[in-house]
């Protein structure tokens, strides 16, 4: 039998298999470059909010990237925003998923600054998920737009935020939480700058128009 017979006997029988190992391939190879190529976020922001936040994308770097350190020296300071949306009733389709997620971020650091609507802002100042912000500014100067739970100033509201405003945020209402600080953050570099970066895009969004 020739070569060529041998080849087709082989494809008649084996052609499956052989779809299948080729498929598996190229997953396992994009899958490979991805890892590689995928770009480890110097500060990671959360967005929750019961609809639409802005009419375009939503897009921090080409904001605010100019005002973080790049703490993992890949040469490029990035942020990454994540947006989950939480309704009002919590009885839609994805409210489970995205409320797991949440509280998966909360508990594990998945992300420092957090950014939501009022109705989810309800929802989160009642959480022992967060810092009060007297530990990172001076929150005299921001007047009313402080909000507290007892007497610890939990919240900053972004009522007329320039950079929020430029971005195209349908919300006006929005409020920006900062994570809380486990015992010994404050003795690991990494995430000293990283609460760094937060403060400082934060302290960017409060600028008003």
């Amino acid at each position: 039998m020739s070569f060529k017979k041998k080849l087709e006997n082989f494809w008649y029988y084996h052609k499956t298999a052989v779809i299948i190992v080729i498929v598996c391939i190229l997953l396992g190879s994009v899958f490979i470059q991805d890892l590689f190529q995928s770009i480890e976020p110097d500060l990671k922001v959360t967005l929750v909010s019961a609809g639409q936040l802005t009419e375009g994308n939503i897009n921090f770097n080409n904001a605010l990237s100019d005002n973080i350190s790049d703490i993992n020296n890949d040469g490029e300071a990035n942020i990454a925003v994540s947006h989950l949306v939480l309704s009002e009733s919590l009885q839609e389709d994805n409210d489970e998923a995205f409320m797991e997620t949440l509280e998966a971020k909360l508990a594990n650091k998945g992300a420092t600054l957090f950014i939501v609507d009022k109705v989810n802002f309800d929802r989160m100042i009642k959480k022992d998920a967060f810092c009060p912000l007297n530990e990172f500014f001076d929150v005299a100067p921001y007047g009313d737009r402080v909000l507290y739970r007892g007497e610890q100033p939990m919240a900053f509201h972004l009522t007329g935020s320039k950079v929020l405003g430029e971005m195209g945020f349908v919300n006006d209402d929005l409020y920006a939480m900062l994570l809380f600080r486990r015992p010994g953050d404050e003795q690991d570099p990494t995430t000293v700058s990283e609460y760094e970066n937060a403060v400082a895009v934060l302290t960017e969004l409060m600028k008003q128009s």
